[in-house]
């Protein structure tokens, strides 16, 4: 979901759980602050944790405030993941439903539990390495996908060469937007299919959320919803509770359990292109061992028990019941800040603090070290293609502007994040977006429409 940076900037946080130093709060504060702001490339926007009952430490900037919405990028897909639980607890579906009961035409035996643990036996690249044609990701979510719509996209892919269903791990956003299509057949009501996010998760947790859909009006549940920091934090605590809110269970106990489980197909081998020591569960990852293959826990400055929300960019949302911990992190990085030390600051503060805190590591006597793989982030490099480009800038744009309520020259340096080469973005008088990028036979555009605060923007037109 990377070591792009100094590792001499980190060596206080290493040396402190190493040798057990004991440093003042205000110090680790300080030290948790400057990995944040001084970081060549890193552009945070929030950070909050939360342990044992209260906020110990909050950080916005960059526009951001406790009332601005921010992108989950692929956060999303936990929220995604838990919508199909809950149905399955309302007898809408089951988890081991085949897909092609809801889409006969579907290639595959997958099972709606083989798209939860990403292991769909349908050829797809996601992770960000190459020349952007390849990649399915922003074929689905910019440019042919829009036409088709993302669950179509995927219902077209031709079958894996790397395995059958739940027989791999291979991270793909076209597994959850097949998810949520299926979600769409399952409810076979349009108007109760576009309120149930809010009804069944939003609403309950007092979350004024936008969550965006595709041109076949499914939920684009791989990336694009937006909530505040202090939303991202209630799902979180709702993880810390073990899917109860006020007195209701959220997320059913069996699903609850689903996410606590290391998928079968991570268990057996990875794809890959994919990170091999993720210990991804249903739609989220866990901090577990990935007992099929011989790997260790992969945060030692996180508790064993902790679910980890990441998205693109430096998202992040990491809960554990056990600590009563909840560590938030929105960002539009440009490189990402490596994860490995930025938990590492955070031990560092809760210890600082004189609060418990058993981790990984403290278990086994030993600290994270930044050796990250290479793998999450990076996708700058594909926004050189003409129509991605204009696709992209069109749809992030209108959301950032929209849904968000950034000022021009910040959304502007927002995409400046992907590219240094921009389109001319217009903003006509309905709120909609057009990108336009070359000259004479290649002056072609994108567009996105704004819909209002619950659907955001959807990318209406990519030439």
């Amino acid at each position: 979901m990377k070591n792009y940076f100094s590792f001499v900037l980190f060596i206080p946080f290493m040396l402190s759980s190493i040798v057990h130093a004991k440093i003042s709060a205000s110090d680790a504060e300080k030290q948790l602050t400057s990995l944040l702001r001084d970081t060549k490339n890193v552009n945070t926007d929030v950070v909050l944790v939360y342990k044992d009952g209260k906020i110990i430490y909050q950080r916005y900037a960059r526009e951001y405030g406790p009332n601005t919405k921010h992108i989950s990028w692929s956060m999303g897909k936990t929220i995604s993941g838990i919508l199909i639980g809950i149905a399955e607890s309302e007898g809408l579906l089951s988890i081991d439903d085949p897909v092609k009961k809801y889409f006969p035409q579907f290639k595959a035996s997958t099972r709606i539990i083989d798209l939860l643990g990403m292991s769909s036996g349908l050829k797809y690249k996601e992770m960000y390495q190459g020349l952007p044609i390849d990649l399915d990701v922003t074929n689905m979510m910019y440019m042919d996908g829009t036409k088709t719509g993302f669950g179509n996209y995927m219902l077209s892919r031709p079958l894996s060469p790397v395995g059958g269903p739940g027989e791999y791990f291979n991270y793909a956003s076209g597994d959850t937007n097949l998810l949520m299509a299926v979600l769409q057949k399952a409810i076979n009501n349009q108007s109760v299919y576009n309120n149930y996010p809010w009804d069944k998760f939003f609403k309950p947790l007092g979350i004024d959320a936008t969550f965006e859909q595709d041109l076949k009006g499914t939920f684009a549940g791989a990336s694009y919803i937006y909530m505040k920091a202090t939303d991202f934090l209630k799902v979180g605590q709702l993880i810390v509770n073990k899917g109860m809110w006020n007195g209701q269970q959220i997320i059913p106990p069996k699903y609850f359990e689903l996410m606590n489980t290391v998928a079968a197909g991570v268990q057996r081998k990875v794809q890959k292109g994919n990170p091999a020591n993720k210990a991804y569960g249903a739609h989220v990852t866990t901090n577990l061992p990935i007992d099929g293959r011989g790997l260790p826990s992969q945060f030692n400055d996180l508790p064993l028990d902790s679910l980890i929300l990441f998205g693109h960019q430096g998202q992040i949302v990491a809960a554990s019941p056990s600590e009563n911990l909840v560590i938030v992190k929105l960002a539009m990085d440009k490189k990402a800040l490596s994860d490995i030390n930025f938990f590492a600051a955070v031990k560092t503060l809760i210890l600082a603090k004189d609060m418990p805190y058993e981790t990984v590591g403290s278990m086994k006597g030993i600290s994270g070290v930044d050796h990250e793989p290479e793998g999450r982030g990076l996708i700058s490099t594909i926004f050189t293609i003409p129509r991605l480009l204009r696709a992209f800038s069109a749809k992030e744009y209108c959301s950032c502007r929209f849904v968000v309520g950034r000022s021009e020259a910040a959304c502007k340096s927002d995409l400046k994040a992907h590219s240094p080469i921009l389109p001319k973005v217009k903003i006509k008088d309905d709120k909609t977006v057009v990108a336009t990028l070359g000259l004479g036979l290649f002056h072609k555009k994108s567009k996105a429409v704004y819909r209002g605060k619950t659907f955001g923007c959807t990318l209406a037109e990519s030439e």
